[in-house]
């Protein structure tokens, strides 16, 4: 895709950032969401509001899969005798969603839901209905290990990088027991916390490993956007990344700070010689351009709905996993990507899924990587 064309998309999916997030003032016991048996969610707002309704990303049973949608559903709640507003939806798809409320034209996150999700600027609060395979693995796992919150330095840009890395249950205990570890790169619109809170990536590893379906690992989600301020949250650095786009691509300066990170993961932690790399949309090149600045050290790279160019095709004996759905906007580009890894001989997986340039892609991507790294 046309490299203006791609910052025109960006920014008409990422226009309606102005509204302000305020506090909720709650005045009840009522839970404001519950699960139903009947895969229904009933929503409750007891604060003083003239309308309130919800605003989410479901997908009602009933409904074609084929083109996923993104916070287009506004499900408007009635006030009861109680004083307070309430909504139960239709029956929903068994899948991670997020959510808020919206009072009065202003959006809120549910202030009593701890499960949130930063995306476009915004929190989110999250909500998990299960029901399937592929829900139960973004449900909380019953062991968890630990995450760090810290930050490396990226020399060549002359600022610290922040970086979060899982250390697998019983990390702390096996002392001599080395880990295989996944670089998880974000996307245009992401930070460190992407692959955590939207992704699931914590929960999808320690539920396959739950069911043996793969190994423990440390896992590594570090911020790759452009623009760093140490006073100001990463997730806020989109439009930045927008207009720097050009030097985005071409001065690597990010790349090579990851490999530094990379040498430092190596030193610091027990790793195995099993190393992976995987990045979404953007974040698969640079993936791909650490991959190639780094030959025959990383076992396996996934491209999830890649944003890739020939200058990204391999240069080493990696195995690559491209993942693209039908209708994403860069469809053609990862099809196009393959074809010349085809051309090239690269020994690679290919594969088409239904559904666009969204994170409930990008987790079943995630989860199928993870199955399929070692074989």
């Amino acid at each position: 895709m046309n490299k203006h064309l791609y910052l025109l998309v960006v920014f008409f999916l990422c226009a309606p950032l102005a509204h302000s997030e305020e506090p909720i003032d709650f005045s009840s016991d009522y839970p404001t969401m519950v699960v139903n048996e009947d895969s229904t969610i009933t929503f409750c707002y007891c604060g003083a509001a003239k309308r309130v309704s919800v605003q989410a990303d479901f997908l009602y049973a009933d409904e074609d899969s084929t083109w996923y949608t993104d916070h287009s559903k506004r499900i408007k709640m009635k006030k009861l005798s109680d004083g307070c507003f309430h909504a139960t939806t239709r029956p929903i798809s068994p899948e991670m969603y997020t959510y808020c409320f919206r009072v009065n034209g202003k959006r809120k996150p549910d202030p009593f839901n701890p499960d949130t999700a930063w995306q476009k600027m915004h929190k989110w609060s999250v909500v998990n209905v299960g029901g399937s395979e592929r829900a139960d693995l973004y449900r909380t796992p019953e062991r968890t290990g630990q995450v760090i919150h810290t930050t490396w330095l990226s020399t060549g840009e002359r600022i610290r990088r922040r970086v979060n890395i899982y250390l697998p249950f019983g990390y702390e205990l096996n002392i001599d027991h080395k880990y295989p570890v996944l670089y998880l790169i974000h996307g245009i619109n992401g930070y460190e916390g992407s692959w955590s809170e939207r992704g699931r990536a914590i929960n999808i590893l320690e539920n396959l490993v739950a069911e043996g379906l793969c190994e423990p690992m440390i896992l590594i989600m570090p911020d790759v956007n452009i623009g760093v301020h140490e006073d100001r949250p990463s997730h806020h650095t989109l439009w930045n990344n927008v207009f720097n786009y050009p030097r985005l691509c071409h001065d690597h300066e990010i790349e090579r700070g990851l490999v530094e990170l990379i040498q430092h993961v190596d030193t610091t932690y027990r790793v195995s010689s099993v190393h992976l790399i995987a990045g979404m949309s953007d974040g698969a090149r640079m993936a791909a351009n650490t991959a190639n600045a780094m030959p025959g050290y990383f076992e396996a790279v996934g491209f999830f709905s890649p944003v890739v160019h020939k200058e990204q095709l391999p240069q080493d004996s990696a195995y690559y996993s491209i993942y693209v759905g039908k209708s994403d906007m860069f469809y053609n580009n990862g099809k196009r990507f393959h074809q010349r890894m085809v051309k090239n001989g690269t020994a690679h997986r290919y594969i088409e899924t239904i559904g666009g340039h969204y994170w409930r892609n990008w987790r079943i991507y995630l989860s199928d990587f993870l199955r399929n790294y070692s074989k």
